[in-house]
């Protein structure tokens, strides 16, 4: 158990760092360029985890394109859109909103309950999201955090595709497959704009879009997908605030933006509202 809490930690940690990285490489690199190459780089991860295991994939493919689009896909996509004018602290935190997403969906689609405790939480969850999103610094005159809004409700519809129809499956596998989907996605759409490659740019950017494959798309998903089968619920849902924690830090090393003094009030709330409604589970309806 010990170890699969620090695989936990480690996973989240990774996506925590992988957003200094993307607010770094999209300042050169077009979005569709930087999506397909942190998809691709994230689907070689996973050919050399599954050939180490030495099994042949099954992939459920009618569940797995879908699940591909949404993520690492789209909200890969997205979340990039957003650093194209705000800061990587402004991104990780705005995308804390994911799991509140999550449980939403939750409720409307798979009727899951919340108590009237947990409806509170979710709440205050909310306006710290609206806090953190309307506080954000912006590195031109226009705001683009919407786009950090719509990949945190990817991963919430993704989130419950997952829990209501995969089953039995590898996670390595489907994991294995949605990186394949989102690859040939954007490389489908890399091609059909001129497959225009950018020029001058340095090494350190075309450094930090790979790294940020394999901290955002291929070790953190291994990780995480192997922590959680042994890793009580209770531990998982808090694990999350990690995340916002280890990308503030990690911007700040790295000198991509500090968060205003509103944007981390507006994120502890969200980090507060996500561990409270994690301390009791939530109840599917019968």
């Amino acid at each position: 158990m010990n170890f699969k809490i620090f695989v936990l930690v480690l996973s989240m940690v990774s996506w925590g760092f992988s957003n200094p990285l993307a607010d770094l490489a999209i300042t050169k690199i077009p979005s569709v360029l930087f999506a397909l190459i942190v998809c691709g780089i994230g689907f070689l991860f996973l050919v050399v985890v599954a050939t180490i295991r030495r099994r042949i994939p099954v992939i459920p493919w009618k569940l797995v394109i879908p699940l591909g689009i949404m993520q690492p896909g789209l909200a890969w996509y997205f979340a990039s859109l957003g650093y194209t004018h705000e800061n990587a602290s402004t991104g990780v935190l705005i995308l804390t909103s994911e799991t509140l997403f999550t449980v939403l969906i939750g409720v409307f689609w798979l009727r899951d309950r919340l108590t009237t405790k947990q409806w509170l939480y979710f709440l205050v969850g909310i306006l710290g999201v609206i806090i953190a999103s309307s506080a954000s610094r912006h590195v031109e005159t226009s705001s683009t955090t919407i786009y950090f809004l719509v990949s945190a409700l990817s991963f919430g519809v993704y989130a419950n595709v997952m829990r209501k129809y995969v089953s039995g499956y590898s996670s390595v596998d489907l994991v294995l497959g949605q990186t394949f989907v989102s690859t040939m996605l954007f490389g489908a759409l890399y091609l059909a704009g001129g497959a225009v490659h950018p020029q001058g740019i340095s090494s350190n950017i075309w450094i930090s879009a790979v790294l940020c494959g394999v901290f955002g798309v291929g070790l953190p998903f291994v990780a995480f997908n192997f922590a959680v089968q042994g890793v009580p619920g209770k531990i998982i849902g808090p694990s999350l605030n990690i995340i916002p924690i280890a990308g503030v830090i990690t911007s700040l090393i790295l000198g991509r933006g500090a968060p205003t003094i509103t944007q981390i009030f507006g994120s502890l709330l969200v980090i507060a509202s996500v561990s409270l409604i994690s301390e009791k589970a939530v109840d599917p309806k019968t």
